[in-house]
């Protein structure tokens, strides 16, 4: 199942993990709109998280 764009960027939100693929400086891009799933390098092309932490973080939401 495929989840929301607003339900990836809460999840990347709140995921102590989050690594974006394309910013430089982390902590700039905490603070932007481009936070999400999609453009984390722990995101698989077929739609789910490397490290296992997608389903308890949007568990908790």
């Amino acid at each position: 199942m495929r989840s929301t764009q607003e339900t990836y960027h809460e999840v990347a939100q709140r995921c102590s993990e989050y690594d974006c693929k394309h910013c430089r400086d982390r902590f700039t891009d905490l603070a932007g709109d481009s936070v999400s799933c999609l453009t984390c390098t722990h995101f698989a092309d077929d739609e789910h998280c490397r490290l296992d932490l997608y389903d308890p973080i949007v568990r908790n939401l």
